[in-house]
């Protein structure tokens, strides 16, 4: 194996010292269920103890509620051109077009010399929508999975029939969103294996996705009860049919997951070498009941944006301020480099999704805005409570529309450089 004992070499580029980093992202993972947050639950007990020496950042949030938008921000640092939102476009090819325009969370990391690999089990960060750019090896397993027929459309454009029967089917092919992290476990460890320092490493695991089908050993509920529970998912976000009979079992299964994938967590520290930087957050979080939802995408809650944030093997230091994930590009490189990251650190922080609404949240409020109404949200002892804070409000509002005009600056910008380049290809 590789030399990484010491995790570090030196950059050619500028001689600092740079350390290998893997950047675990897992899917639907929301903040409160995890002990280190606070959960009452022990869900998290291994990244308990290791977050005791680590960098917690506490108010991390998700640029979006959604897989796709929310991770092409935390590659790229910046939300989709503007311009294109109300165009004929159909989102999947906005995506792909984000991706392939932008400098990327990787490219960085390969402007420093590092070797870069990615591990994804998840079909919407797949090379069909570009995030294999600037990867040196970058494994999707679509090849083999039921989804790579499926994913160009959407699951929400399938139906109620066709979407279940794609799920029993990667079901039994253990692919897509029942892609284990132990079946691919050892293909990560094998690239390790063979891999020079500094390396970038992300792994992105799904085992915390709907539906919620923990392993033998994790689970609490019985598959009798969880199978209908899960079913009842894809029978509406909004209107869960037997609710009453099935919250509990589908909280259950959430937890024995994070707990399955908290086994990774146990399991990785010990057996990589050296001591790598190891990132450990979520894409965004899932809604169990909140407002009337199950699962995520179609709020900007704290229950869909709130994530967990911790840095294994770095500083060690709790953090309150807000810190948005679009940070990532800039914030990993830094870390990696031993450098201060407290100036990527914001009073507010912004989320969207694109029906649209908006999100400004501070260390303890947060400022919803939907075209038809405006909400503010305070938290105290932990609790967020909606308030009536027409000073909070009018502060959101002027933060919004400041953010909305730099957007929109963006986006002219963007499009006149497109022009350019297009017409330089001519």
């Amino acid at each position: 194996m590789s030399d990484h004992s010491g995790s570090t070499v030196q950059s050619a580029s500028d001689e600092r010292a740079l350390e290998d980093v893997v950047l675990v992202t897992v899917d639907s993972w929301r903040a409160d269920h995890c002990g280190f947050m606070g959960y009452e639950r022990e869900t998290t007990p291994t990244i308990d103890a290791l977050a005791e020496d680590g960098l917690v950042l506490e108010n991390a949030i998700a640029p979006a509620p959604a897989t796709n938008s929310s991770v092409s921000v935390m590659f790229t640092g910046q939300y989709q051109n503007p311009a294109l939102e109300s165009n004929d476009i159909d989102y999947t090819e906005r995506v792909r077009q984000h991706m392939r325009a932008r400098r990327t969370l990787p490219q960085r990391f390969k402007d420093l010399g590092y070797e870069t690999v990615a591990f994804t089990a998840n079909p919407w960060t797949s090379r069909y929508f570009n995030f294999d750019r600037n990867f040196d090896h970058f494994e999707d397993f679509m090849d083999e999975n039921l989804s790579s027929g499926f994913v160009k459309d959407g699951a929400d454009k399938r139906g109620l029939v066709s979407d279940l029967a794609a799920q029993l089917l990667n079901w039994y092919q253990g692919q897509d969103m029942f892609m284990s992290w132990e079946s691919f476990y050892d293909d990560v460890l094998a690239w390790l294996d063979d891999a020079d320092s500094p390396y970038f490493l992300w792994l992105f695991l799904v085992d915390v996705h709907m539906p919620y089908f923990p392993p033998a050993g994790y689970r609490s509920r019985s598959r009798l009860s969880t199978w209908p529970a899960n079913v009842s998912l894809f029978a509406g976000q909004y209107e869960l049919p037997f609710e009453s009979l099935f919250h509990d079992v589908l909280v259950d299964a959430y937890d024995d997951s994070i707990r399955y994938t908290d086994a990774f967590v146990d399991r990785f520290t010990d057996d990589v070498d050296g001591d790598p930087l190891i990132v450990l957050t979520g894409d965004h979080g899932e809604a169990f009941g909140e407002n009337g939802v199950y699962g995520h995408g179609p709020e900007v809650s704290e229950a869909m944006l709130h994530v967990p944030f911790v840095v294994l093997n770095g500083p060690t230091k709790t953090v309150e301020r807000p810190f948005s994930l679009r940070k990532l590009p800039e914030f990993l490189p830094q870390l990696a480099a031993g450098e201060d990251v407290e100036s990527l650190l914001e009073p507010t922080v912004w989320a969207r999704n694109y029906d649209p609404a908006i999100l400004i949240r501070g260390q303890n409020w947060r400022f919803e805005w939907r075209p038809a109404e405006t909400q503010v949200a305070v938290r105290e002892d932990g609790v967020w409570e909606e308030r009536s804070v027409p000073e909070l409000k009018m502060l959101g509002r002027e933060l919004l529309e400041t953010r909305v005009e730099q957007e929109r600056e963006r986006g002219r910008i963007l499009e006149a450089a497109e022009a350019v380049t297009a017409d330089a290809a001519l």
